[in-house]
């Protein structure tokens, strides 16, 4: 009888239940002989983005799989000299197990860029595909796309959904000092507390000592919101990550506290703490790149000729999943289909909301509704 080996590859930057609850299904589903866990060192498709050590990687899976028959840990990317390239992952278990039946376990979201990956068809000539659904994806595109790349529907389909959770919404709810029990193992947490990981610099810090818990959940929206516009937009997601993180940096700050700090007297009140989080970011904390600042001081009023990242923590800082004003599913519903266009509706939006509760409308928001109703 042929033996079942499966492969499951991925960043693991932690490691989170979902990963387990997927492994566990693929083993029993299958009926694997051994599922592989293979920790990525440099994907091809996170360029720039700076994960956790490998090592610290490698011992979480350990720690989350240390229970689970028929599992085991590969360090064959984290010690290979070479990109962390699938189809040379899949060679290297077909050599080990020649003759075996091989699956690749991949999520639908992988499984819509799969024609993108390096030597597609080589991977589908040594494994099959098994598919994990997860909340929020549209698997009907997903695997009309691979259909039409391949000709072929010669995939499997996990009989389980998985849950819409990510790695970089709990790394960022680790640096903002939020909750994250119901999403990791707790050996796992009690490794990553241990060992310091996912702490951030001393701008995460700054945060979490300035905002209540309240405040922190939507900087968590708008640091998750802005990184999946700055990825749709080509556009540095750590930049925008550290501009969303920072955005509210001062809201419950006093200016006063602040001598250096200066602000023309007609600013309203509610205005004020984006351009003292901005001055904070500066001259506190050291924050030297102008589009980041740019798009601290100008998030709640917004200005003429805004830069992409201002735009994008402008227009996450009002749609992130906390917002429930009436408006919001329309706005974005709007951002999505044209991001550009979307963003002039969330400008009007936010006039239409300052003379509604009669709040101040400082001169910038005006030029700057005035400016992109006349822009081409």
């Amino acid at each position: 009888m042929l033996m079942r080996i499966g492969i499951f590859g991925g960043s693991f930057d932690p490691v989170h239940n979902e990963h387990i609850k997927i492994a566990q299904n693929a083993v029993k589903s299958l009926g694997l002989d051994i599922l592989y866990v293979v920790p990525a060192k440099a994907p091809p498709h996170k360029v720039g983005v700076t994960l956790c050590d490998g090592n610290h990687r490698k011992k979480m899976l350990e720690i989350a799989f240390c229970n689970q028959p028929n599992v085991v840990v590969s360090d064959f990317e984290l010690e290979s000299q070479n990109t962390s390239y699938t189809y040379l992952t899949v060679e290297h278990f077909a050599k080990i197990h020649q003759g075996a039946q091989l699956y690749l376990l991949i999520g639908a979201d992988m499984l819509e860029n799969f024609p993108l990956w390096r030597e597609p068809e080589r991977i589908l000539s040594m494994a099959r595909l098994f598919v994990t659904r997860r909340g929020g994806e549209d698997f009907i595109k997903a695997s009309t796309t691979f259909k039409q790349r391949f000709n072929t529907a010669d995939f499997i389909v996990s009989d389980i959904d998985g849950l819409k959770v990510s790695s970089t919404e709990i790394r960022n709810r680790l640096v903002l000092g939020l909750d994250v029990d119901v999403f990791l193992d707790p050996s796992v947490l009690q490794y990553i507390k241990e060992n310091g990981l996912y702490l951030g610099g001393k701008e995460a810090l700054f945060v979490r000592t300035n905002l209540t818990k309240k405040r922190l959940m939507h900087t968590l929206g708008v640091m998750n919101l802005a990184k999946t516009y700055a990825k749709r937009l080509g556009v540095d997601t750590k930049k925008a990550v550290m501009a969303a993180m920072l955005h509210d940096a001062a809201k419950y700050l006093n200016h006063k506290d602040y001598p250096d700090f200066k602000v023309d007297s007609d600013v309203p009140q509610n205005v004020i703490h984006q351009f003292l989080g901005a001055h904070i970011a500066k001259n506190v904390l050291g924050v030297r790149d102008e589009d980041i600042i740019n798009a601290i001081k100008y998030h709640t009023t917004g200005r003429p000729g805004m830069g992409v990242l201002e735009k994008i923590i402008f227009t996450a800082d009002l749609l992130e999943d906390g917002r429930d004003y009436e408006e919001a599913p329309l706005l974005r519903k709007a951002v999505d289909k044209d991001f550009y266009e979307g963003f002039k509706l969330c400008v009007n939006r936010l006039i239409a909301y300052l003379l509604k509760e009669n709040s101040p409308i400082y001169h910038l928001t005006l030029d700057c509704l005035k400016y992109y109703q006349t822009e081409k």
